[in-house]
């Protein structure tokens, strides 16, 4: 008894469209993308659609567009270059070599977020509890009533005054500045107006009795006022060496000169 006969199987491997089964034959024969051997690539690919026509494919018209189009490049590579200027010839494969790259970049980001999400398919979440606002609380049967309350009253008395007493919050939002930039200005023209040079550190009196933290205060404002009046040009400021005393010049008045306006 002869054998029985087996069809023959021929697997084609499915793509995704022309660029897929183009970058499938650079792969398999190992080409570089940026220098195409155009009659090979266009020899093996119209053979795949051959094959598939064998086998009752239905061939879509993206794959027959660009066998055509490789078809066109490898006409154009047969005959001689156009020159556009003395030094550059237009290369006919060079549209192709940029739409298969940008292929090739769109085609790594896919089988990156492919292999993310079969990654995270594994994953399993616990899906979030109900939350009940409802709290039952059981009260003894044995508790007097009037105790209950008295307790209620008693931890209201004390509550109260909490919530009521605003008078530390209040004091800060009511504390007067006792320091301004303006009125630090005008002691400062003042004591120059009597001498022409004075110390920075004269300025200041970090031990104002009955005023805590004054001092720190004082010291800040001043020295805002004092670059206030540099930059308004009214005086200058010089340091012999780091860590020394600032000497403060003051500075002659230009008449024919606007002065400054300074507020707060």
């Amino acid at each position: 008894m002869g054998e029985p006969n087996h069809p023959c199987v021929l697997k084609i491997p499915d793509f995704e469209g022309p660029f897929d089964l183009l970058f499938h034959l650079f792969e398999k024969n190992k080409i570089n993308i940026q220098d195409i051997p155009i009659g090979l690539i266009t020899d093996q690919y119209i053979q795949y659609l051959k094959d598939m026509a064998k086998m009752d494919m239905e061939i879509a018209s993206g794959f027959l567009v660009m066998a055509s189009t490789l078809l066109h490049i490898k006409s154009r590579m047969l005959l001689p270059k156009i020159e556009v200027d003395d030094t550059e010839k237009i290369d006919p494969r060079e549209e192709l070599v940029r739409r298969l790259t940008e292929y090739r970049k769109f085609k790594e980001v896919s089988e990156t977020l492919r292999s993310r999400e079969e990654e995270w398919a594994r994953v399993v979440y616990k899906a979030a509890e109900p939350f009940s606002r409802e709290h039952r609380v059981e009260i003894p049967m044995d508790l007097d009533p009037v105790l209950l309350q008295d307790s209620a009253r008693r931890v209201f008395a004390a509550y109260v005054p909490c919530i009521e007493d605003t008078t530390p919050k209040m004091s800060m939002i009511l504390q007067k500045e006792r320091f301004s930039i303006k009125s630090k200005i005008e002691e400062i023209l003042g004591l120059l107006k009597k001498k022409l040079r004075m110390v920075l550190k004269d300025l200041f009196h970090p031990d104002r009795a009955g005023e805590p933290g004054a001092g720190r205060e004082e010291m800040v404002t001043g020295f805002a006022a004092v670059l206030e009046l540099c930059r308004a040009g009214r005086l200058k400021i010089t340091q012999e060496a780091p860590f020394s005393d600032i000497i403060i010049y003051r500075k002659e008045e230009n008449h024919g000169s606007k002065k400054a306006d300074f507020h707060d």
